[in-house]
């Protein structure tokens, strides 16, 4: 994470950042207007292939119903056609006529399969590959399900359903039929039927839908109906599994259009399904309605190749523009590290600056940036020392000041008792206490700031507690429990001594006994040195102002402040130990605790 907050890795970030936006927003918004023309175009592409489709199967029944109305319309053929012939010459005149006038109106080459003529009462007559004039039996006739619902259209033109033909089982056909009758007014009886062979439809769709250079199966899937909602096409595969259902296509009243995804309703698993596109167009001719479904990702297959090619092009741009960022801003930075490779180097015995070795930055403003830092170290190489020797000569008057310090009434109070007890000749205790007065004068008169030991500390608090003994007699008792390992740790100079005093003068405004205890610890690669005592505890309000000049060491505290000797105690464990000092004014049930301590020393 460190890396990251370097000016050259912000600027970085920033440019590549920016451009990357300015490149994403524009990719985004070309590809999203390029792809809603694509999908637009692929949309009107299979729309247009459903017209087309629609065109031919109408030319096609156009052609078949042409010859049909010819059919109708010959009087001729007619005449043959409904002529009774009374002996086997007659008959074979009349089937001669009959060809060559059907012959007159196809025409050759044949463009359809095969014509049949009905007539109800068993009349029959095939033209095309092959060639009869015959009687059925009227019921083989009437049977049919097609002549019915060809009958009912009163000589309309009736597209009939692909069906096996009535006399080749092995060729499926479609086929258009009029009615028609020998006396205009009277019932329909007869029927021409053209029929073709279903492949030629099936032709028209393959060839509609087929991709030029591709033997990959058809993506488009093709359905026709007629008016009435049987299924044209395909015929093999029966009902589609995924169309729209004919009553829902008899709803729509335009004659053509695109449907959305909504109107294809899956009969299996929605979810498993992919989504699909579909377009329709009804003939008002034929009444048939072609339907085209196809999945969207083959119809928008040219939006999925311009989305990758958009994304590709975006990631070279992106590549290109971070490494282009990379060396713009690698240059603005390089003077910029020269200046804190120099601030490394940087010594307290040598200020000034290595020299920079980097190529100028041809920056006006990083030049002069380089310049005024070598001028501000040869500046502050030449005020450092004063400033540093005038700092040690305040600290170092600090420590002998707080050394010097002992209370006056101290010294009064024990002086006094001296006299009283020369009064009473106890020359023995004039002696030990004269002494330890001399040890107490003689440590605090040293000049020099150097830690001592615990030991030493321990023998001048000693002295102190046995000249208060010698004053309050039998009012107060002090336990001591210090690990003897701990005597060597050295430590600055007076900070228990102060502490084991304030007892005296703030904690025991209380009736005695009083108790002080002194409990030194060792743990965790750390010593520790405990004063508690019984008395009154700290004010919380003079706790809470401790506490907060020591949570800003910085401070300077004036000579005149009550709490001078403990703060002092502090900073000079700070100076020696750093954030390894321990500190801790608190207060406990019966009484205060002062917890001072540091790090165990290292050659220990």
């Amino acid at each position: 994470m460190k890396s990251f907050r370097t000016v050259q890795a912000k600027l970085f970030m920033v440019y590549a950042c920016l451009i990357m936006l300015i490149i994403i927003i524009f990719v985004t918004s070309f590809y999203l207007y390029v792809s809603r023309a694509l999908e637009q175009k692929a949309s009107e592409s299979i729309h247009q292939l459903s017209l087309n489709i629609s065109d031919k199967f109408d030319a096609e029944l156009r052609n078949m119903d042409a010859i049909a109305e010819r059919i109708i319309t010959s009087d001729s053929l007619r005449t043959y056609f409904f002529e009774n012939a009374d002996n086997p010459a007659k008959e074979l005149y009349n089937r001669r006529n009959i060809s060559n006038t059907l012959f007159s109106i196809t025409g050759y080459p044949f463009q359809f399969y095969q014509i049949h003529i009905y007539g109800l009462n068993g009349k029959y007559i095939e033209f095309g590959k092959n060639f009869d004039v015959s009687r059925l039996s009227p019921d083989t006739i009437q049977n049919k399900d097609w002549i019915h619902a060809t009958l009912v259209q009163d000589g309309r033109r009736t597209v009939i359903p692909p069906r096996k033909d009535d006399w080749d089982p092995n060729t499926t056909i479609l086929s258009v039929g009029r009615a028609f009758t020998e006396v205009l007014g009277e019932p329909m009886d007869n029927i021409v039927e053209i029929q073709q062979d279903y492949s030629v439809f099936e032709n028209i769709i393959n060839r509609s839908i087929a991709i030029p250079g591709e033997k990959s199966p058809f993506s488009t899937k093709v359905y026709v109906y007629d008016r009435n909602g049987n299924l044209i096409y395909p015929l093999s595969q029966g009902l589609p599994r995924v169309v729209t259902p004919w009553n829902e296509i008899s709803k729509l009243t335009n004659s053509s259009g695109i449907l959305a995804p909504a109107y294809l309703p899956t009969f299996q698993d929605a979810s498993k399904q992919p989504a699909e596109m579909a377009a329709y167009s009804r003939s008002d001719f034929s009444g048939l309605t072609v339907l085209l479904v196809e999945s969207e990702a083959a119809l928008l297959q040219p939006v999925q190749i311009f989305r990758n090619q958009i994304i590709l092009v975006g990631v070279a741009a992106l590549l290109l523009t971070m490494i282009l960022t990379y060396y713009v801003s690698k240059g603005l930075t390089t003077p910029l590290k020269a200046i804190r490779k120099s601030i490394n180097g940087l010594s307290l015995q040598t200020l000034h600056p290595k020299k920079m070795m980097d190529a100028p930055s041809h920056l006006n403003e990083l030049e002069e940036l380089k310049s005024a830092f070598v001028q501000m170290c040869e500046r502050l190489e030449e005020s450092l020392h004063e400033t540093v020797e005038a700092r040690s000569q305040e600290i170092k008057a600090r420590m002998l000041a707080l050394q010097a310090q002992m209370n006056p009434h101290f010294l009064y109070n024990t002086l006094t008792i001296i006299s009283i007890k020369a009064d009473n000749n106890n020359q023995q205790e004039i002696v030990k206490m004269c002494s330890d007065l001399s040890g107490m004068m003689r440590y605090i008169a040293v000049e020099e700031s150097a830690p001592v030991t615990i030991a030493q500390e321990m023998d001048y608090t000693g002295k102190y507690l046995d000249l208060m003994k010698s004053r309050h007699s039998d009012q107060f008792t002090c336990s001591i429990d210090i690990p003897v390992n701990m005597n060597h740790v050295r430590v600055p100079r007076l900070i228990i001594q102060p502490i084991v005093e304030n007892c005296f003068k703030h904690a025991f405004n209380q009736r005695p006994p009083w108790h002080i205890h002194i409990d030194g610890k060792i743990n965790d690669n750390k010593w520790e040195l405990i004063i508690s005592d019984n008395g009154i505890g700290f004010d919380e309000e003079v706790l809470a102002n401790i506490h907060a000049k020591i949570d800003h060491p910085d401070r300077t505290i004036a000579d005149d402040d009550p709490h001078i000797g403990l703060l002092n105690i502090f900073h000079r464990l700070k100076l020696l130990y750093n954030d390894l000092a321990v500190f801790q004014l608190s207060n406990t049930e019966k009484g205060a605790k002062v917890r001072i301590g540091g790090p165990w020393p290292k050659e220990n």
